[in-house]
């Protein structure tokens, strides 16, 4: 019987967190989903996803009704700017604040 000799190994995990940004008068859920691969000497966080979600006095808004809104009270395309920022933001968030693996 020959030895079986490990020549490689890929690990991988995957992680969804998620977190509320009080807005004042509304709130934001974002659901941030997050590959990361063990390296040789360090775990790669990849941010493949940010879902955001929206709260008026904490009841769930829809996404078109809040989008709405929105663009009534500060102009027309200023919500995907505005999505486009909280997006950056809970990623940055979440890569100065990695889970960890046990």
């Amino acid at each position: 019987m020959s030895k079986i000799k490990k020549y490689d190994e890929h690990v991988s995990h995957y992680a969804y967190v998620t977190y509320f940004k009080d807005e004042g008068m509304y709130k934001v859920k974002a659901s941030v989903h997050v590959n990361i691969e063990e390296g040789a000497k360090q775990l790669y966080h990849d941010v493949t996803d940010v879902d955001l979600e929206f709260f008026v006095n904490d009841k769930k808004c829809t996404y078109a009704g809040f989008r709405s809104i929105y663009e009534e009270l500060f102009g027309k395309g200023m919500f995907i700017v505005y999505e486009e920022n909280l997006y950056e933001e809970f990623e940055a968030h979440y890569l100065n604040n990695k889970v960890k693996i046990k």
